[in-house]
């Protein structure tokens, strides 16, 4: 009988073992993280024993906002995977042995909650107080700029003052004795917080309220043995966008182009040391085509629709069999000499989309602020150009016709421009209306003085029968004070009409390329160091006399 027992409780015991081997927690961080401009793929792996027969693997505390569609699984050994599953598991409160404490930290911190917007709602108090005082005593009727017959109104106005102030200096005492009060009670309230805190861990109270995201494996196995296993999904809390530098540091240089990748995120996980990839696509976009249908005009409304049975299910990254030890690669150990964070970064071209894979280990925190992550550095080819409309400003701007970036898969985005070590402000680079050149405008120079003066001589104005001709005459000059030559681009206007009754001669365009359509004159000039030219151009413009000429 003694014997039954025994082998009876060693059997027991055995299949305890067993079903406790056969289902694990598995805690992991996440090792890659391929971020798209709306939403993130989060690779994550383990090495674990399997026991023969069924097994069940269960990462957890993952992040928030997994999409359950798009979890994959693979893996390295001599095994089958069977299922993934994805549940939430809930906090449990009624089982936490500290939860009155839990319970006190909450209401202590509502306490705290309440007491700063009363403080919030004191200072306001005071503020319209104050400017109530100051309105009084600066009103003119007090610093003695009444008139001299205005005595018995000066009395009257002195004893409203006396009273309001007396008043408003009371309300101020009290606000400021119900200030102390207040401030007395938050400092009670944060050093018995602090108490708890101290006493409870406010980590381990945090974490009693954060919600367990799992994804439980079924596996089978033949024979206990070692297995790698990977697992990736996709979450939507999280993502990035472009940031560019142009940078030049004169006209003698090109402008170089800074790539940069804002990453934000909010998983409740923070991403240490991760391998960091930006895609440019966006798999949570409808990947079905487009398609027209039939168009009728008789309807009272036409309408278009789309099959609903093509939608795209949620977005799923491909990944192969061990593809989850990507994060365990090694870094070569960098040359001697100071390096930028875009010389670690390798593109990959696709048809469809582009990623910049960065190969120094990244960490993001979980705070939804925005992280910058360098991508890549290019010179441009550069060209620079000065430019000016002398009608509208004298000043002479200086241009960088910027080509050789159209390859550089940039997204829309915002650009911060720098000139010799100045910031100058901020352009939008949109590939998908950008011309092959980029033109940025990098400030004013004044050493290249331009002018436009009305020649007075030459600008008359006459009676022909019942006409009236109107003469004008211009001189620009363009001084270059620079030790260099330059080119500049100079723009100005005759006038244009759509009526027969009007005749506009062009009298001399001074060698400009003139356009019909608009009547804009454009000359390209260069000019030496140091160096003077000028431009001149005239029209006349023959209309009804009683018919009013405006010419600017």
């Amino acid at each position: 009988m003694k014997t039954q027992l025994i082998v009876s409780a060693l059997l027991c015991l055995t299949l305890s073992t067993k079903a406790t081997e056969a289902e694990k927690t598995i805690k992991t961080k996440p090792e890659k993280v391929i971020v798209y401009k709306n939403g993130a793929q989060i690779f994550r792996q383990t090495q674990t024993n399997l026991v023969a027969g069924e097994n069940k693997l269960v990462f957890e505390w993952l992040e928030e906002g997994v999409s359950a569609n798009s979890i994959q699984v693979g893996g390295n050994g001599n095994f089958i995977i069977t299922e993934s599953e994805y549940n939430d598991k809930m906090p449990n409160l009624s089982n936490v042995a500290d939860l009155k404490y839990v319970k006190l930290i909450k209401q202590l911190k509502d306490s705290l909650a309440l007491v700063d917007y009363k403080t919030e709602e004191i200072n306001y108090r005071k503020e319209i107080l104050n400017t109530e005082k100051n309105v009084l005593l600066n009103f003119r009727l007090y610093k003695g700029d009444a008139k001299k017959d205005s005595l018995s109104f000066l009395k009257n106005g002195l004893i409203y003052l006396q009273e309001k102030l007396t008043s408003i200096y009371n309300d101020l005492h009290k606000l400021k004795k119900e200030g102390e009060d207040i401030y007395t009670i938050r400092l009670n309230l944060q050093n018995r917080l602090n108490g708890v805190n101290a006493d409870l861990g406010e980590e381990d109270v945090a974490d009693i309220y954060k919600t367990n995201h799992q994804i439980t494996i079924s596996i089978i196995s033949d024979v206990a043995t070692q297995a790698n296993i990977n697992v990736n999904y996709f979450v939507n809390t999280a993502g990035w966008e472009p940031m560019y530098d142009l940078r030049t540091d004169g006209v003698e240089s090109q402008v170089k182009l800074t790539y940069k990748g804002i990453v934000y995120q909010h998983t409740n996980v923070d991403w240490t040391n991760v391998k960091l990839i930006l895609s440019t696509g966006s798999p949570q976009c409808n990947l079905s085509a487009p398609e027209l249908y039939s168009w009728y005009l008789d309807e009272a409304k036409p309408t278009y629709m789309y099959d609903k049975s093509k939608k795209a299910s949620a977005p799923v990254v491909a990944m192969s069999e061990g593809s989850g030890r990507a994060s365990s690669e090694k870094y070569e150990e960098a040359e001697q000499g100071a390096k930028q964070a875009f010389d670690y970064v390798a593109t990959n071209d696709q048809q469809v989309q582009a990623t910049f894979e960065i190969k120094l280990p990244y960490s993001i925190a979980s705070d939804n602020k925005k992280h910058t992550v360098s991508v890549l550095q290019k010179d441009l080819e550069t060209k620079y150009m000065y430019k000016t409309v002398p009608k509208v400003d004298v000043t002479a701007y200086l241009l960088a016709h910027v080509t050789g970036w159209e390859n550089l898969n940039l997204l829309p985005g915002k650009a911060s421009v720098f000139y010799a070590g100045t910031y100058v402000g901020q352009t939008y680079i949109n590939p998908a209306t950008t011309n092959d050149t980029l033109d940025l405008t990098l400030g004013k120079d004044d050493n290249v003085v331009v002018k436009r003066v009305k020649q007075k001589d030459k600008s008359k104005e006459k009676f022909l029968n019942d006409d009236k001709i109107y003469s004008f005459a211009y001189e620009i000059t363009m001084k270059n004070g620079n030790t260099k030559n330059i080119e500049i681009e100079v723009k100005d206007q005759m006038p244009i009409t759509h009526g027969k009754d009007v005749v506009i001669t062009k009298d001399n365009l001074g060698g400009a390329n003139y356009e019909e359509s608009t009547g804009i004159l454009t000359w390209r000039q260069t000019i030496k160091a140091k160096d003077t030219k000028h431009i001149n151009f005239a029209y006349t413009i023959k209309a009804p006399k009683d018919l009013p000429v405006v010419v600017r």
